[in-house]
This record gives structure tokens, sequence and C-alpha cells, in this order.
């Protein structure tokens, strides 16, 4: 019972696929492309102009004169190189010997020195008070807890 498929038409396609249609959607497509560019170029174009002329002085006479700064505090125009400076003054102040005041003797001395003083000195710490023998409070006892109801029968 076995039955063999045949295929009495098996080969292959004796003519070439039309080239005309692809040719005519590549010119389509290529000038599809052209117009949107042209339309978005003129487009820009069109809001250049307009916020050009926006922009241009109302005030002739005004044209002179330099607008003031806006009242403080005022955005900062680069935090980074404030952060910067910021860390360098702290540097300086933590890593320098400096007068804070000659008169009263008084010096700022390095993070690194201070932590070598203490831990030769240690940290200060007052004396210890001595305690009189004054009788002691007696403990109060803590109240009893509540009594347990029994269920009724």
């Amino acid at each position: 019972m076995s039955e063999h498929n045949t295929h009495d038409h098996v080969g292959h396609e004796e003519t070439d696929a039309d080239i005309a249609p692809l040719v005519k959607f590549a010119v389509f497509l290529t000038v599809l492309t052209l117009v949107t560019a042209a339309l978005t170029a003129g487009f820009y174009k069109f809001l250049d102009s307009r916020e050009q002329a926006q922009k241009a002085p109302r005030y002739p006479l005004a044209q002179g004169v330099e607008r003031p700064l806006p009242p403080a505090p005022r955005l900062q125009t680069y935090p980074f190189d404030d952060v910067k400076g910021l860390r360098r003054e702290e540097a300086r102040l933590l890593e320098h010997y400096s007068w804070i005041d000659k008169n009263a003797g008084t010096v700022r001395i390095p993070v690194s020195r201070a932590i070598e003083l203490l831990a030769e000195k240690g940290l200060p710490h007052r004396a210890a008070v001595p305690t009189t023998s004054a009788p002691a409070a007696a403990p109060v006892a803590p109240p009893p807890p509540p009594a347990a109801h029994a269920p009724a029968h």
C-alpha cells in the first residue's frame, strides 16, 4: 500500500520577476524622502526666523543698557567648580596649622595631629563626684497582675 506522490509539474519559473514595480517603488520612496526632508528644513527655517523676530529688541533706546543681575541668591553657573573650591578650602583648614586667635593663643591644628594627641592624652573627662552614704530608697514592688476571671456556668 505504498503510494508515491508524483508531481507532474515540478520545475522552475520560466520568466524572471518584473523589475518595473520595484524601480517605481524605489523612485517613489526616494521622492517621498526628499520631499519630507525639504518640508522639515522649510519648517525649521520658518520657526527659526520667527524666533529671531521675537528676540529682536523691542525698545531701540534700551540697546546700550546692560541688564542688571537678579537679586541674590542666584543660581550657580558652574556648581562643580564651586564644590572643588569648597573642598580645597576644607582641605586647607583641616590639613594645615593656622592661628584662630593669636591673643588668646588659640591655634588650629591638622586633623591627623589632633588624632595623635588624643591617642596620647585620651579624651577629657570630669572627675568622679564622691557619693554620700544616703540610705537607698526601698524598691517599689510592681502592681499585682489583674485577676483572671473564671467562666460562668
